[in-house]
């Protein structure tokens, strides 16, 4: 059985998050993984992650009034991404407030960090679930100002788009990634190298095989980039 929410836990998360649920159960649910009870965040995720899309949409297309659809895209994409909910999981500190199954911590931290990022958006479903439109959106809005502050079209790329930009743009062609599966419980779990015309540039390591990949094209383009200044 999961593990009460006490009267501290319950306060600490909404002055975390700048909003006070009138029903802590549902706090609660959006707050527990599928690992702990039958009743957890998933349908509230669902939900939030709409809630989540649309917001953050809807102050682009205000704040980039001559930016073109797939631009727009982009950066949304780059705000609602796993990294982005992640960073504000962070801020919140939600990881030590998350009710989970045993299986799922392991020396006190969560395995995988999806389920904090999860619990964003559960938490943003929950908000607009109790209180409306107007409430989440603003739970959004002050969550990701740092985000939006930052956003714009070139800071968008994720490393692989920008270092294969990059190499096109020099006459280089594609870049090539070979990637070696380490096993379950190793961790990293996946080693990636990236090459460029058969030359050997960088290595990276991720506990996904797309996760690897972006590292070793993020330290190649690093690379790259200083010795072509």
């Amino acid at each position: 059985m999961p593990r009460p929410l006490d009267d501290r836990t319950v306060a600490s998360v909404q002055q975390a998050i700048g909003y006070h649920f009138k029903d802590c159960s549902l706090l609660k649910r959006a707050l527990t993984h599928r690992s702990a009870s039958s009743e957890h965040m998933e349908r509230l995720e669902f939900l939030g992650d709409a809630v989540l899309g649309l917001t953050i949409a809807d102050c682009l297309h205000d704040k980039f009034p001559y930016y073109s659809e797939g631009e727009l895209s982009r950066m949304r994409a780059a705000l609602v991404r796993k990294e982005s909910l992640m960073a504000v999981s962070d801020i919140w500190q939600l990881e030590r407030f998350l009710i989970v199954g045993e299986g799922e911590r392991k020396a006190g931290r969560l395995k995988s960090q999806s389920i904090a990022a999860n619990a964003v958006e559960s938490l943003i479903g929950a908000v607009f679930q109790e209180s409306g439109w107007d409430e989440a959106r603003h739970l959004i809005m002050h969550a990701w100002s740092p985000l939006l502050e930052e956003v714009d079209v070139d800071s968008v790329l994720d490393p692989k788009s920008r270092l294969q930009e990059f190499t096109q743009s020099k006459g280089w062609g594609l870049p090539e990634y070979r990637v070696t599966d380490h096993g379950v419980g190793t961790s990293p779990r996946f080693l990636a190298q990236c090459s460029i015309n058969g030359e050997r540039l960088a290595k990276g390591s991720g506990d996904r095989k797309k996760t690897a990949e972006l590292d070793a094209a993020d330290q190649a383009w690093k690379a790259l980039s200083i010795s072509d200044e």
